[in-house]
């Protein structure tokens, strides 16, 4: 394993977060779950991951143990960022500055990139650092796409009425456009999500905005408006597909499917939880994971047209942090071994099938694992490490 933890360049010769005159800032809190990134593996959008430990769960299913791919030894991750390991990673970056866990995503030619504390950084296939991009100030939300093209949501924190912003940003950090939202109701930033498409297409739904339903907006690649709906239930779009279809959350009912026009094409029941997100293969097929109390972590599968066809629970992960599909249905899913401290971060791979293929664990002290992959199946993964102070890594499974 190459484990990287040098320098942290800030300028590598690219330039960012340029906003344009009149740009506001708001409000930033922590998420840690997937958007844009140029595939079809995008999960529940939100901010960038800037602080905080793991949610301890309370329920106590017991001591469970799984075979890993490379042993699953349980040593204690150290006190220093070159104590720490992850099992069967193909590299590993630890962060020497204090930093929270990152929101991954892909580039068009393979980079990975985390985003992180107000800065998106990139690694290329060997685990080098290869570039740090500052994210926009005051933004609550961040993506960017294949493209390098960047997506920011803002809030108005001044005004008798505080107002929502999606921008779009070229990858030198020039504004390319802005819509305005409407106001932040009742001051709330969250109960919103934004999808982003590979070719660039972006659908924002907001659970506040609209008593008990959902505002949903969708915005062409150029910023051109192509529709604004309400629905009655409360849902978040979590992804779009290559064929425009979008896989919705709905809060107390499962999960939905949308055609590009926002129509109900099913919706198939599932037990949701506040860690819950979903994704559509290539195939245009939808994979939908929860954590689900002291169950662990389920993860479920729909075709197209909404059969069943699966569902199964991740052996031995805990928590559930993100799960990513690429065209041909590989699936990754990140979380954290044990439900007590000291946590350990866990990824696991599965077929199209939903056969656990493999699961890696990094060291103890770590946790809150994002993911994605690409079509050669390689999973990237970020997650914290506690060392006194958090410390973001990220690390590579082929």
């Amino acid at each position: 394993m190459a484990v990287v933890t040098g320098c942290d360049p800030k300028d590598p010769g690219v330039t960012g977060g340029t906003l344009s005159a009149g740009t506001t800032t708001g409000g930033s809190d922590s998420d840690g779950t997937s958007g844009g990134g140029g595939t079809d593996s995008e999960g529940t959008t939100g901010v960038p991951e800037t602080t905080g430990g793991p949610d301890e769960t309370t329920d106590d299913p017991g001591d469970a143990t799984t075979e890993t791919t490379s042993g699953g030894h349980d040593t204690d991750s150290g006190s220093t960022p070159e104590d720490f390991a992850c099992e069967g990673g193909a590299w590993l970056f630890v962060n020497p500055e204090t930093s929270g866990a990152g929101k991954v995503s892909l580039a068009a030619d393979g980079r990975a990139r985390v985003f992180s504390d107000g800065l998106t950084r990139e690694f290329d296939a060997a685990g080098t650092l290869v570039a740090t991009l500052p994210i926009p100030s005051g933004a609550i939300y961040w993506d960017i796409d294949a493209a390098g093209n960047g997506y920011a949501m803002f809030r108005d924190e001044g005004g008798v009425s505080p107002r929502k912003w999606l921008r779009k940003f070229d990858p030198a950090g020039t504004m390319l456009w802005e819509s305005d939202l409407g106001p932040s109701d009742q001051g709330f930033w969250s109960g919103y999500g934004v999808a982003i498409a590979v070719d660039g297409t972006t659908v924002y739904s907001d659970r506040a905005a609209v008593g008990d339903g959902t505002r949903m907006v969708k915005h062409a690649a150029d910023g051109t408006l192509l529709w604004d709906l309400e629905v009655a239930d409360q849902l978040e779009v979590a992804a779009i597909g290559s064929a425009g279809t979008m896989v919705a959350l709905v809060w107390n009912e499962g999960v939905r499917l949308l055609d590009p026009s926002g129509e109900e094409l099913w919706t198939r029941p599932w037990e949701l939880s506040v860690l819950s997100t979903a994704a559509i293969d290539g195939a245009g097929a939808v994979v939908v994971g929860a954590q689900i109390g002291s169950s662990g972590v389920r993860i479920g599968k729909f075709a197209a047209d909404g059969t069943p066809l699966w569902d199964t629970h991740v052996e031995d992960m805990w928590s559930f942090g993100d799960l990513a599909v690429n065209a041909s249905g590989e699936i990754a899913v990140g979380g954290h071994h044990n439900n007590d401290t000291p946590f350990r971060g866990m990824v696991a791979r599965l077929d199209p099938s939903g056969a656990t293929l493999a699961a890696h664990r990094c060291d103890s002290g770590s946790w809150e694992v994002d993911v994605a992959i690409d079509d050669a199946g390689t999973i990237f993964a970020s997650g914290a490490v506690d060392f006194e102070t958090y410390h973001m890594y990220v690390t590579a499974y082929e």
